[in-house]
């Protein structure tokens, strides 16, 4: 790829995922993105509008800004889809489902284990496998199992055009997940900032936290600007600050 340094042009970010803030729904977009609470979680809805039914990415507790974009557009919840379990990533779950138990709770066996009994015994739990492909109604979302900040760290790519991926606490804008905590790796984390980076560049990142100004970035833009994926060794990306 031909890469514009002074100009930045690089690979284009959807005009609704553009600002520098989360705007939410906008009609026929299937990605709609919220910023929500202290920490400044970014959390998704993936919506099929030809069949009304969507799935959310991460919900924190404060559930009732995206409760009420879904009852304005009449869009019903089908899927929980967790990248990973860190408390601020999960509020919401437990809200959810005891809303509505048909909902399928989408989690990783290695970041199940932080959930609550009530909510792992849930009879909609799916667990995650790397390279498998669920449908939300009638879209393609393939699961890549990317530990680093968690063993169980799991991205979604939405296959479309472009293709969109969830990286959690993976990969933020210009920026990774930190591996100090429990279960981090910098060897996984080296491993799947390599995978990521070798999808097609056009790939719409979509990070868990709004860290940046910017609120997306594509995989051909973090090539070019992100420290993390320019390392070319496990050692590299340890020593970064």
């Amino acid at each position: 790829e031909i890469f514009n340094m002074e100009k930045k042009s690089y690979f284009e970010v959807p005009k609704h995922l553009r600002n520098s803030e989360a705007t939410g729904i906008h009609k026929f977009e299937p990605i709609a993105q919220f910023e929500i609470g202290p920490y400044k979680n970014f959390v998704y809805l993936i919506i099929d509008w030809n069949l009304k039914v969507a799935g959310i990415v991460d919900p924190r507790e404060e559930l009732v800004t995206i409760e009420q974009a879904l009852v304005k557009n009449s869009i019903k919840l089908t899927h929980i889809l967790l990248t990973h379990t860190h408390h601020d990533h999960i509020g919401g779950v437990e809200p959810l489902l005891g809303q509505d138990p048909h909902l399928t709770l989408v989690v990783h066996d290695q970041d199940a284990v932080r959930l609550t009994q009530a909510t792992i015994s849930h009879s909609r739990l799916h667990h995650a496998k790397d390279g498998e492909t669920l449908l939300i109604g009638q879209l393609r979302i393939k699961i890549l199992h990317t530990p680093g900040h968690s063993a169980g760290e799991c991205s979604y790519l939405v296959e479309g055009a472009p293709h969109c991926l969830f990286t959690g606490d993976t990969v933020f804008i210009r920026d990774c997940g930190r591996t100090d905590l429990e279960s981090g790796s910098n060897r996984e984390m080296y491993a799947s900032l390599q995978r990521i980076k070798n999808l097609s560049p056009e790939t719409l990142i979509l990070p868990g936290h709004h860290y940046k100004s910017e609120c997306a970035s594509t995989v051909g833009t973090e090539r070019v600007e992100s420290p993390p994926f320019r390392c070319n060794s496990v050692e590299e990306l340890a020593a970064l600050p």
